[in-house]
């Protein structure tokens, strides 16, 4: 009977055990459970770990509205600019249902006022879009600009069937005409 308490007792102990990641953080994030993500994240947790689109748990605290969780991430120095797949950022989710405080707590974070998703919409445009006009004045206060004002980085000139006349080529060599020898 001793040996065989023993054995299990090795056995126990030399099965691994269930090792917690970034999807539970996400998950207790996404739940509104503070304590649950301020242990994951007391264990040493990423606490910019992405899901498998991109979402952090930073986002989900965000568009759930949970402030608690929200400044207990910052508080581990979760990046307030990360963005998932589409491009969305925390503040993007933040507008979702127009939480004051959280959209204060991620410009005060650092939060770009001017990002866009990936359909180029910026935060200011979506923000337009949402009943919340406060939050648009919270936005346009820490700098935010209309899209028009947002500078777009120079794109290279168009060629082919998308080109318009007046559109220079890209390859200034494409411009001339072949010199004859």
């Amino acid at each position: 009977m001793k040996h065989l308490n023993w054995f299990l007792i090795l056995l126990a102990l030399s099965q691994p055990a269930h090792s917690e990641d970034g999807k539970d953080l996400f998950a207790a994030a996404i739940g509104g459970k503070l304590d649950r993500t301020e242990a994951l994240l007391a264990q040493g947790i990423d606490v910019n770990s992405k899901t498998g689109s991109g979402r952090t748990a930073l986002m989900a605290a965000s568009f759930n509205g949970n402030s608690r969780i929200v400044k207990a991430l910052l508080a581990y120095g979760a990046d307030v600019n990360l963005a998932d797949s589409v491009g969305t950022t925390a503040l993007m989710d933040a507008l979702v249902f127009g939480n004051e405080e959280i959209v204060n707590l991620l410009i005060a974070a650092g939060a770009d006022v001017n990002a866009a998703d990936n359909q180029k919409a910026t935060v200011l445009a979506r923000a337009k879009k949402s009943p919340h006009e406060n939050i648009v004045k919270l936005l346009e206060k820490a700098g935010a600009k209309a899209e028009e004002q947002v500078p777009i980085e120079e794109a290279p000139p168009k060629e082919g069937a998308d080109a318009k006349p007046g559109d220079k080529p890209a390859d200034p060599a494409a411009a001339k005409p072949a010199e004859k020898k």
